[in-house]
């Protein structure tokens, strides 16, 4: 077959799928409603430098609760953004796949780590940070509260970027440049303060990293991370080396908090939560939040009913669910990992670590509940 004729079919079957329910948008709404977006739409795309912006939550989308970004780029030399601090909003950076650096600097505690897929930065408000991408294909995925942030990109974009082919960005090499991250240039970031971003240049980011880590004695990969218990603090939480839970309520569900109410300041809270496969013995509960959440998955395929229509979620596919809406989700394949986000105090992973136990491993026990 005709390499063409392939993608043309792709395409169409790509189409096909999204069709099947009214939950699927191309762009995330100017409303609060509840809505899918596949995974690399090229809605709302933008580029900056060779970093591509994706947008699956605005902060028009949830009401103004939280903003969802993706970022797509190549490995570069040079670091992705200047230094610099928000003041009224708190960023978390996860690793979607490849490899990026991240630096975080609060009360003069300058920390850095390289990320992982599945490993997590809090940047609390008022802390100096930067990152640069390591890996040739390395995704973030970004979470800020409050939502709104994504004005700073459409305003500092080189251009809306398209693919026909849904390629995740230019494959093209890292320039190394000044240029190739946002906000990389000494005149562009310090114009930036009406977004929420004031620049840090006398920041040099430390280049002293020991298997992945500065400080050399801080625990990264090799056991447990702590988490602070207040909203200031910044600090990382690699891959399965956070606190967890074991719900086993309705089949077997592990909570794995980023972000609790507590770190959160009450306004969200993040996380995975990782469940096994439906048994046909067990009954899906409906579940009912005044806040507004939203799922995107990492491994596996996740089932949702929403508004009396089920759909199934893939990698990268992201569900926004509006405060005050039933909804229900499980697995119908045996392992199903999917990051949440909850706005407020009271949102899923609270309901479910509530009639939890303490837990130590990222998968559940070999024997059914």
């Amino acid at each position: 077959m005709h390499i063409s004729s392939f993608l043309a079919g792709t395409a169409a079957f790509t189409v096909g799928a999204a069709a099947r329910s009214s939950l699927y948008v191309e762009n995330a709404p100017d409303h609060v409603r509840p809505y899918v977006i596949e995974r690399y739409s090229n809605a709302q795309a933008v580029a900056v430098g060779q970093q591509i912006y994706r947008f699956p939550v605005t902060g028009a989308s949830s009401g103004g609760a939280f903003s969802i970004l993706m970022t797509s780029s190549p490995g570069s030399d040079a670091l992705g953004v200047l230094p610099h601090i928000h003041k009224a909003h708190y960023e978390n950076f996860f690793c979607s796949k490849g490899r990026y650096q991240l630096w975080t600097n609060k009360y003069g505690d300058e920390e850095a780590r390289v990320m992982l897929p599945g490993d997590y930065g809090a940047v609390p408000r008022n802390t100096t940070h930067t990152f640069q991408v390591l890996d040739p294909d390395t995704e973030m995925l970004g979470v800020i509260q409050p939502g709104g942030f994504e004005a700073l990109f459409f305003a500092i974009a080189d251009s809306n970027y398209t693919s026909e082919t849904s390629s995740p960005y230019v494959p093209s090499a890292a320039s190394g440049s000044a240029d190739a991250g946002a906000g990389s240039s000494s005149s562009m970031i310090s114009a930036l303060e009406s977004f929420d971003v004031f620049a840090q240049l006398d920041f040099n980011p430390r280049r002293d990293l020991i298997n992945g880590s500065a400080p050399a004695n801080a625990t990264w990969h090799t056991g447990k991370n702590t988490v602070p218990s207040n909203s200031n603090t910044p600090f990382y939480v690699a891959k399965n080396q956070g606190p967890m839970w074991l719900n086993s309520e309705h089949g077997y569900q592990i909570i794995a908090p980023f972000i609790t109410p507590t770190q959160g300041d009450g306004k969200f809270s993040e996380g995975t939560i990782t469940i096994d496969r439906k048994l046909s013995n067990i009954t899906t509960p409906v579940r009912h939040f005044a806040d507004h959440l939203a799922f995107e998955v990492l491994e596996g395929a996740l089932q949702v009913n929403l508004k009396n229509e089920t759909v199934q979620l893939l990698q990268g596919d992201v569900v926004f669910v509006p405060g005050n809406t039933t909804f229900s989700y499980w697995s119908e394949v045996a392992f199903t990992k999917f990051l949440y986000v909850c706005a407020g105090n009271k949102g899923l992973d609270v309901e479910l670590m509530d009639k939890a136990v303490a837990w130590e491993y990222p998968t559940w026990p070999t024997y059914a509940v």
